[in-house]
């Protein structure tokens, strides 16, 4: 879904509400979810993956991400199996002004 609100971007802090699965974005195992989470996008407070799918998203957007290992966690195990495709779905909820 695209949002109609303001753009995100770099540097601003941000809000999301995002599940994170394992294997695919509607059966797998839910392996964290939160519906309000801040963080600033490109300061490297989250996985590079994060930062690179949600450039250009609008407040009120959803957005289904495939995160590779390279972008991600690397080998490490969060619970989808070390080394594994992570597969969020996050709804931006907010844009610093």
């Amino acid at each position: 879904r695209i949002g109609k609100g303001p753009v995100v971007q770099h540097r601003k802090k941000i809000r999301v509400a995002y599940t994170l699965r394992a294997k695919n974005h509607v059966t797998g195992k839910i392996i964290d979810a939160c519906k309000n989470f801040g963080f600033r996008l490109g300061k490297g407070e989250v996985i590079e993956g994060y930062d690179i799918g949600l450039e250009g998203m609008k407040v009120g957007g959803i957005r289904r991400l495939i995160v590779p290992k390279n972008v991600a966690y690397k080998n490490d195990d969060i619970g989808a199996g070390r080394g594994a495709d992570l597969f969020f779905e996050i709804e931006l909820l907010y844009v610093a002004p």
